[in-house]
């Protein structure tokens, strides 16, 4: 089963937008000479047929790029994975997904199902991967008990300090 990630796309206005402003400077770069400025335009303006896909399956994750019929993919295997932690919050109503391999991470967009289903497919693919399955509740009741925690412990500090500054005097 291939999962695909929700990928954001340009609206046809402003990939159209974007065309005529690379044709501008396009122009205007070579008018004036800036042939540095040139090579910049025409990257910019390709860079509006740049279509990315993200896709989670047994073979691993991967990032497809796609520009005028060539393909580029960018492929993590299970094994090198070594995390995989959702986020509830940034994309709502879909889920976050954050993949990580040692310190690189890349960020994936699901439907809540199939976030589901990635996770599961991670548990089995790779047992050594730290998979954050904990639902929201539960990672909204742990954060308000690191905060009482906290505060518990600054009010400690702060009276101790306060005690030594009394005993000094």
């Amino acid at each position: 089963m291939v999962y695909k990630g929700i990928v954001r796309e340009r609206s046809k206005e402003r990939k159209l937008f974007l065309i005529i402003a690379g044709a501008v400077l396009l122009y205007l770069s070579y008018r004036n000479g800036n042939y540095l400025y040139m090579a910049l335009a025409t990257i910019m303006t390709l860079a509006v047929f740049l279509e990315k896909e993200h896709l989670v399956s047994e073979n691993g994750v991967t990032i497809r790029y796609r520009m005028f019929g060539a393909k580029v993919d960018n492929h993590w295997n299970w094994d090198v994975i070594t995390a995989v932690k959702p986020d509830f919050k940034k994309a709502r109503p879909n889920i976050f997904l954050e993949i990580a391999k040692d310190v690189t991470i890349r960020a994936f967009v699901f439907k809540l199902s199939d976030a589901e289903a990635v996770m599961e497919l991670a548990k089995r693919m790779n047992p050594d991967i730290y998979v954050d399955d904990r639902t929201e509740e539960e990672r909204e009741r742990a954060e308000a008990e690191r905060k009482a925690k906290l505060a518990y412990a600054r009010e400690r500090a702060a009276a101790s300090k306060k005690a030594r500054k009394s005993a000094k005097k």
